[in-house]
């Protein structure tokens, strides 16, 4: 078990996960993988203890997941969507409105997207 500090940022609790990127923002999981300024230092109200496996999954989402743009479930795999369908505010899209847009193009119009981890997937 890893115990992290949970902290209060922007009227929100995060998990502060002790990483800083290049551009000195910390990693603080509100539920979804964010980035916020060090912007002096968040109040501690308290600590939160994760297992190996949570703390791999969180920063998983840090890397390739996060909300999807479409039903704004949190998962833990994204891509860009497919060519019939703009992304709002260049949103990412989850495997499930994949497999559903997927599935609603070939009944109406005959024409397959690809799976959600073809080729193209793996370039984005």
């Amino acid at each position: 078990m890893r115990i992290f500090d949970l902290i209060y940022i922007d009227g929100r609790l995060a998990i502060d996960l002790n990483n800083i990127n290049n551009d000195l923002e910390l990693m603080a999981y509100t539920g979804v993988p964010e980035y916020v300024p060090m912007s002096g230092s968040a109040p501690i109200v308290g600590t939160v203890q994760l297992s190996d496996e949570q703390f791999s999954k969180i920063v998983a989402e840090y890397k390739n997941g996060g909300e999807c743009a479409w039903c704004g479930e949190i998962a833990s795999e994204l891509r860009k969507p497919h060519i019939y369908d703009r992304a709002p505010n260049g949103g990412r899209m989850c495997r499930s409105c994949w497999d559903h847009d997927r599935e609603m193009y070939k009944g109406a119009y005959g024409d397959d997207i690809g799976p959600f981890s073809g080729e193209e997937a793996k370039s984005q």
